[in-house]
């Protein structure tokens, strides 16, 4: 099984398990029951639900927890992850969310969110595995809103521009596994910037 874990930068935060599942590899009863958040993801509200924020608090198991919006305001939630919930913001601006779990869940999650970009840009990258079965491969999946030309820098010496409809779709080979840094960066007009820690093990 491949394994891959994601950290986003200060602009936004992941962490996912990527790979072919082993015959006779089943997770442990222990490991798929802990209480543990691990990453936010966010998307724009529909209109008829009162438009806003979208916010999704992944991980696993139930939890009691806190988020601070960046706005000045916070919630104490208590929910089976994932969690979802909305939220307005007043202005166009740039909001760190962090979201603190109480013991004894763990982890924790934070994400920058530029509402500016919600109008035309990126929100967010996810990452799954690849078709290839010679060399650790992934497919990046690039959300947003609005025609843009994206730049993925796969942290190998490996670029890609994206120019498009979001959401967009990239497909990547590595030579071999290792620690990788995946940059994906809107260009003018549009906003948006997401980097990602990523370990590729076979």
């Amino acid at each position: 099984m491949r394994r891959m874990t994601r950290r986003l930068s200060s602009r936004v935060v992941l962490t996912m398990v990527v790979g072919t599942l082993v015959a006779g590899a089943a997770p442990r009863a222990a490991d798929a029951q802990a209480a543990r958040i691990t990453r936010i993801e966010f998307s724009p509200a529909p209109e008829e639900e009162g438009g806003g924020m979208i916010i999704s608090l992944l991980g696993t198991g139930r939890c009691g927890y806190t988020v601070d919006f960046g706005d000045g305001t916070t919630e104490r939630r208590a929910a089976d992850l994932p969690d979802r919930f909305r939220h307005a913001y007043q202005a166009d601006n740039e909001y760190l969310l962090v979201a603190t779990p109480e013991a004894p869940c763990e982890g924790s999650a934070r994400a920058r969110l530029d509402v500016r970009a919600i109008k035309r840009g990126i929100w967010k990258v996810t990452v799954a595995a690849g078709a290839s079965t010679e060399r650790p491969e992934i497919a990046a999946t690039v959300d947003g809103r609005g025609d843009c030309a994206v730049i993925l820098d796969f942290g190998d010496g490996s670029r890609q521009r994206l120019e498009g409809t979001l959401p967009m779709r990239a497909t990547h080979a590595y030579e071999k596994a290792g620690a990788y840094t995946l940059h994906a960066a809107a260009e003018a007009p549009c906003r948006g910037d997401v980097q990602l820690e990523i370990s590729v093990q076979r």
